[in-house]
């Protein structure tokens, strides 16, 4: 029974040593991404642009998918001021006359292209003077229009 226990210790202390030198290959930890919710998993229309970036500058990407708009060149600036919400600098200058002016035609072409290709919750389109022309989802004009101020 004496010679039964050292072999029997060998025996195990030669199967766990065996496990330990696995021809498997260790790989290091990955870290793991989070779960995407429904909300992150839906695809965008593929005439939108992208906010893979956290830049809050798109002009170049607004100008790039309004190339061949007749207004492009009148888009100083767009920027994302917060989540959601896009500022749009214009050149465009408005003669206060009446609504529905060549100026404000204009500037809703440029805020409805923002909301097309955007998605955002909030647009200003500013006159070259720097004052609102058209908001998109402002309290004070009509809910999901791009509308003159």
């Amino acid at each position: 029974m004496k010679k039964t226990i050292p072999a029997l210790a060998t025996a195990i202390a030669a199967l766990l040593l065996t496990g330990c030198s696995s021809s498997v290959p260790q790989t290091a930890p990955t870290t793991a991404m989070p779960a995407q919710t429904a909300a992150s998993q839906t695809a965008a229309a593929p005439e939108s642009i992208p906010s893979a970036t956290n830049e809050p500058d798109k002009t170049a990407d607004f100008r790039t998918a309004n190339a061949n708009a007749p207004w492009v060149g009148q888009v100083k600036s767009v920027t994302e001021t917060e989540s959601g919400r896009i500022r749009i600098e214009t050149s465009v200058v408005d003669p206060r006359g009446a609504n529905g002016s060549d100026a404000a035609k204009t500037a809703i072409a440029i805020c409805e292209s923002a909301v097309a290709l955007l998605e955002p919750s909030y647009v200003s389109v500013l006159e070259d003077d720097g004052t609102n022309f058209v908001l998109f989802e402002h309290p004070s004009v009509p809910k999901g229009a791009c509308t003159e101020v």
